[in-house]
């Protein structure tokens, strides 16, 4: 078998009637939905339509792969015993259609793994003959590994553990690339706690061989244990490397980011400055390797200052830089607030900046355990995700980070909407065909309840103009329960809908009544459910003074539904109120979607109705809202 650019394979299911996602900022001119009216380049959001368990929440994995114009998402799911989550991959065609299949036990059920919430999600990768690897809930055990029989199908993934080698060994972390040639690589972390070490391992699938060896034991120290960041390729076919390091055995709050080249041409190890390794490399290699080096009073035995996770921006075959969570320490030794900083390579030394100072964020609110960072087309992006209380709700929103080839000042902008609960993410980069640039994201959010997470895919150009941005304390200042953040603020430039008057024909329950569409939540527990014997379910919200509308966003759905597209609206109008009476602005039918986005430019309007003629295709048939946008036109 020659080894090649992993080729795309065509999926087998039915096409989405209506792909819709959230459209991510306020539109001036029409647009198609999911995708904002600032130009056809404007970034798009949506949610799969699949059941995630809350459980798919950490952030040093790498759940996405993107081959040939198909995107691969791996996800916790909810299984029939609620302390346990069997593992899903889905697959988005060119055409838009998404198919899923789980990871198959030996008599061809669904393998069941248990939940270690912040651990055990997966992590993919599609080598260069279209194989679908998984590596799951791999929290100090040995290999839970999983392989396509079927290049490109989602459906024939079969337990492969007994093909990798150091078996027995307890492996953590496991971090995925693929290479320049098409072979796949795994990183993990390899415990050997008799000799008090964690050691990383980096180990290669031979696509030509069908055979899994190890690379290396690249990082090893006793008394000190390897956390796994991160793995890039560069278009040379040379391997980036990140980790950090924590005294053994484990903990939150780790040390010395650390920064290597694998280059498997020759098999050597090289640092940022291009100088030869020797492996395993220990905790005291410094130099070049280190990106974040100790401060005053720092160790390995110290809690703070701290680095917590990190990620890698690779443009072409050159590191773009280092995004990673950083801490100073309080005056008693504990993590501060966590800032989000770049550090770069100058060809001399390291050098470090701040891209989010969790001062200026607002009180209340913290960077988390969550980063990614991508480089292309000359632009370097780094996304985050920022969460704060409000009312003990815990609210996130992802934020982007964004730069030009000049380097500069970082621009910022919210993606999606602020959520209720964690929110994780991942980011990949598609380098060639007509898409060549733009970053598909992984968001992930769990909400409260048992089995209520959610997954989006998103998509962000390079094209279309640069990114105007916003200071970062309006980024997120829906996460504190300010105005100005989204779902959006009330008043002429933001969403006129919220909080709102509002009238409703009906409600399943008192705790579901209309005002629940235009609270600023979107969960589950926050909903206009109509009543089961409403055949017309309609809702209407007037504001105080009328402006031109944008856009109207809805959102609508039962999150923690079996079948999530089921419970969506099905066919609805969406009205406005002008000077000249109701005007109907949109009309969908067949809806699939979580989110529909409906451009109404050049009107004028005091109020939105609803009108939902087919509230859902469940078998209780009512209407359940999260949420009703009216956007106004800046």
């Amino acid at each position: 078998m020659g080894r090649r650019t992993a080729r795309g394979v065509a999926l087998a299911s039915a096409a989405l009637a209506l792909v819709a996602g959230t459209s991510l900022a306020g539109a001036a001119s029409a647009a198609p939905a999911g995708v904002s009216a600032q130009g056809k380049h404007a970034e798009t959001i949506e949610q799969l339509p699949y059941p995630v368990d809350r459980s798919n929440n950490a952030g040093w994995w790498t759940p996405l792969d993107v081959v040939d114009g198909v995107t691969y998402m791996a996800f916790d799911s909810p299984a029939a015993d609620a302390a346990r989550h069997e593992v899903h991959v889905a697959a988005k065609g060119a055409d838009g259609a998404w198919t899923v299949g789980c990871l198959r036990a030996d008599d061809g059920s669904c393998a069941t793994f248990l939940d270690d919430s912040g651990h055990d999600q997966p992590s993919i990768v599609v080598d260069g003959e279209g194989t679908i690897h998984a590596f799951v809930s791999m929290h100090h055990v040995p290999w839970q590994y999983y392989r396509s029989t079927t290049p490109g199908d989602v459906t024939s993934l079969v337990d492969a553990s007994a093909d990798l080698p150091d078996q027995g060994v307890p492996m953590t972390y496991p971090v995925t690339a693929r290479g320049a040639d098409g072979d796949a690589y795994v990183m993990v972390r390899g415990g050997r706690d008799e000799a008090t070490v964690r050691d990383g391992r980096l180990y290669r699938f031979d696509t030509a061989a069908g055979t899994w060896s190890r690379v290396a034991v690249f990082a090893s120290g006793t008394g000190a244990s390897v956390y796994p960041d991160d793995l890039e390729v560069g278009t040379d076919g040379r391997l980036h490397v990140l980790w950090e390091w924590h005294r053994w055995a484990a903990g939150p709050y780790r040390h010395l980011g650390s920064y290597a080249v694998y280059d498997p041409k020759d098999d050597s190890w090289h640092d940022a400055a291009g100088n030869a390794l020797s492996t395993p490399i220990a905790p005291s290699a410094g130099g070049a390797v280190v990106y974040q080096p100790f401060t005053d009073g720092e160790s390995l035995q110290t809690d703070g200052p701290t680095v917590q996770t990190a990620k890698l921006a690779v443009h072409g075959d050159t590191l773009a830089g280092v995004v990673y969570r950083y801490a100073a320490a309080k005056a008693g030794g504990t993590p501060d607030r966590f800032d989000v900083r770049f550090a770069q390579w100058d060809g001399s030394a390291w050098q470090r900046e701040t891209v989010i100072d969790a001062d200026d964020l607002g009180a209340g609110t913290d960077t988390v355990a969550a980063l990614d960072a991508t480089s292309a087309a000359g632009t370097t992006r780094a996304y985050a995700v920022v969460q704060g209380t409000v009312d003990g709700q815990v609210r996130t929103q992802v934020v982007r980070a964004e730069r030009g080839p000049a380097g500069g000042q970082w621009r910022f902008a919210g993606l999606g909407d602020v959520q209720v609960g964690q929110q994780r993410l991942a980011a990949r980069t598609i380098r060639t065909g007509p898409s060549s640039g733009t970053d598909v994201l992984y968001v992930s959010a769990a909400e409260s309840g048992p089995t209520s997470g959610t997954l989006f895919h998103a998509r962000v150009p390079r094209t279309g103009g640069p990114l105007v941005g916003s200071p970062i304390a309006d980024v997120v200042a829906g996460v504190r329960g300010e105005d100005g953040g989204d779902p959006g603020t009330p008043g002429p430039t933001g969403n006129l809908a919220l909080g709102g008057t509002v009238t409703a024909s009906s409600a399943l329950r008192a705790d579901t009544g209309g005002d629940k569409a235009v609270d600023g939540l979107l969960t589950d527990a926050s909903r206009w459910i109509s009543a089961a014997d409403d055949a017309t379910p309609t809702l209407t919200v007037a504001w105080d003074d009328a402006a031109p509308v944008a856009s109207v966003r809805v959102h609508s759905g039962y999150r923690a539904a079996v079948d999530p597209a089921s419970a969506v609206l099905r066919d609805f109008t969406v009205e406005l109120h002008a000077a000249s009476g109701w005007v109907e602005v949109g009309s969908v039918t067949g809806n699939t979607s979580g989110t529909v986005t409906v451009p109404t430019p050049g009107v004028t309007a005091d109020q939105v109705r609803l009108v939902a003629t087919d509230p859902s295709a469940s078998e209780t048939d009512v209407a359940r809202v999260f949420e009703i946008e009216v956007l106004a036109a800046g």
